[in-house]
């Protein structure tokens, strides 16, 4: 996976955890992406499936940990 860091994240006016917030939800996108794409190879095997059980549970618990961060961050900033 690469990790996206463009100029625009890094010179944000949002605070830290925003930023962060931000960069596992583009994480999740990417392993979510790639997930599918295996998918788009033909024949599907048993293989292929594992593969992309594997790679959609990491995408799904990394939006549940970009999720969370964001409900953190949210809670923190509305104090």
């Amino acid at each position: 996976m690469t990790t996206i860091n463009s100029k625009k994240t890094q010179n944000s006016p949002w605070p830290e955890a925003i930023n962060l917030s931000n960069q596992l939800f583009v994480e999740a996108d990417q392993l979510s992406e790639a997930a599918y794409a295996l998918l788009s190879n033909q024949p599907v095997s048993t293989q292929t499936l594992h593969e992309f059980s594997e790679l959609k549970r990491r995408a799904d618990n990394k939006y549940i940990e970009a999720r969370q961060k964001w409900l953190d961050t949210k809670d923190n900033t509305n104090r």
